[in-house]
């Protein structure tokens, strides 16, 4: 088996390439022959994988951004090239093909040009082909009440590295976070609107730890000449150049998790500025009131409810996220 970490390769893979190579190709990872890296007479940036046999497989439909393709390449050779036609996407792409690299190593010469297409087209795609369709202000203010806590709260309290890994609300799991031997749930109220707790599943206030608390975090909208005002793209930038330049596997964990969204977000999504102002903590215990999966009767799978905020004002924890994240 090969041994590679994320943090053996170079920040800049074509750094000692300074003029169109290919077919020539430099090392992607000096200890596996397989990864490349080479520029073509176009000087377009190109991620090769080579292997000793001969491989037919289908590509999806290229990407706009990228060029994808499978080629003979010498005496039973075949390889696969990724080619970046937007070098407004290079820190995006050197990222993903560190990734792939990194994902598919111990994938034997006959799986690894297969495995490596379907993460570019399974992992990849939404951030290489941003659609800036607009997420609407209901996943906006979520979005940036999650990155909020990640990085005022949990960020404050571990290493960076392990305050992403501990965030799995854009994996789809029950609860926003989950720290070690508790979860939170972040619910972002933006003032003008209902207090009122939205509760848009059974699994957000299900148990999977030892402890579960629900976060309802007020913010207001701002201005821009606010100097506490912070944006989408102001938090995600804050988060993104904490981690520090040698960790890659950091930077793609965070990318793949926040850019999901951020990609399908408007500019004036995005950069549209909030303030903190409080928050409310609580812990849901056998006393919050909640509705399960076994409350319900057959054949009702799931149910959407309120939590009137000022009837549960005596059920507010009287510590604070410092003390519970310690």
């Amino acid at each position: 088996m090969k041994r590679m970490r994320m943090s053996d390769f170079r920040n800049d893979p074509w750094e000692n390439i300074n003029e169109p190579i290919y077919p020539d190709v430099q090392r992607l990872f000096r200890q596996d022959d397989r990864f490349w890296v080479s520029v073509n007479e176009k000087n377009e940036k190109l991620f090769v994988i080579n292997v000793p046999l001969r491989i037919n497989e289908e590509i999806p439909t290229n990407l706009n951004v990228i060029e994808a393709d499978i080629v003979e390449f010498d005496a039973g050779n075949t390889r696969f090239l990724c080619i970046l036609k937007d070098d407004s996407l290079l820190e995006i792409f050197t990222l993903m093909i560190k990734d792939i690299a990194y994902k598919c190593k111990d994938f034997s010469d006959a799986e690894v040009i297969n495995k490596a297409i379907d993460r570019l087209f399974t992992e990849w795609t939404q951030l290489l082909k941003p659609s800036h369709a607009g997420i609407g202000r209901s996943m906006q203010i979520g979005l940036w009440g999650e990155l909020f806590i990640l990085n005022e709260k949990i960020k404050q309290a571990y290493p960076v590295s392990e305050a992403i890994n501990f965030w799995i609300g854009p994996e789809n799991k029950k609860q926003d976070f989950t720290v070690n031997n508790l979860a939170l749930e972040v619910k972002t109220t933006l003032a003008g609107s209902s207090p009122s707790i939205t509760i848009t599943s059974l699994e957000q206030l299900e148990k999977i730890t030892d402890k579960l608390y629900l976060v309802q975090l007020f913010i207001n909208i701002a201005s821009s000449e606010d100097a506490d005002s912070m944006s989408l793209q102001d938090i995600y930038d804050q988060i993104w150049n904490s981690i520090d330049e040698n960790d890659p596997n950091t930077k793609t964990n965070f990318m793949l998790k926040a850019g999901k969204i951020m990609n399908k977000a408007k500019k004036s999504e995005k950069n549209e500025k909030f303030l903190h102002q409080s928050y409310d903590l609580y812990d849901v215990n056998d006393s919050f009131p909640s509705i399960y999966s076994s409350d319900l009767p057959d054949p009702i799978r799931n149910v959407k409810y309120e939590i009137d905020a000022s009837k549960i004002r005596h059920l507010l924890s009287s510590e604070t996220l410092e003390d519970i994240l310690k």
